[in-house]
């Protein structure tokens, strides 16, 4: 047991699935956090452009030139994400890599 404890103080701090440290003493980035502030932006963009709440099935990334919700395009989706990104200050490269758009 005593040998047990002494090579889990060895190990150092655990890591915890979600989030990223860095060695420098930046922030670390939780990209659950990151994708819930950019979901509520969207929510807000879609009752404002379609009048309504989202379903659940209505996309949150949109083409903005339709009348009805139509998922957006690739590029679309990316610069959306982008944008969405850039005003709730939450880090684009780990979003866009969670969702699978880089």
């Amino acid at each position: 047991m005593a040998m047990r404890l002494a090579r889990m103080e060895h190990r150092g701090p655990a890591r915890i699935p979600g989030r990223s440290g860095r060695a420098s003493g930046r922030r670390t980035i939780d990209v659950g956090s990151a994708i819930l502030r950019i979901a509520r932006l969207r929510y807000r963009i879609f009752r404002e452009r379609f009048g309504r709440e989202p379903g659940p099935d209505d996309p949150l990334f949109f083409d903005m030139s339709e009348d009805q919700p139509v998922i957006a395009n690739h590029s679309e989706m990316f610069r959306q994400v982008s944008d969405a990104a850039f005003a709730t200050r939450t880090d684009f490269l780990s979003v866009i890599k969670f969702l699978g758009l880089s």
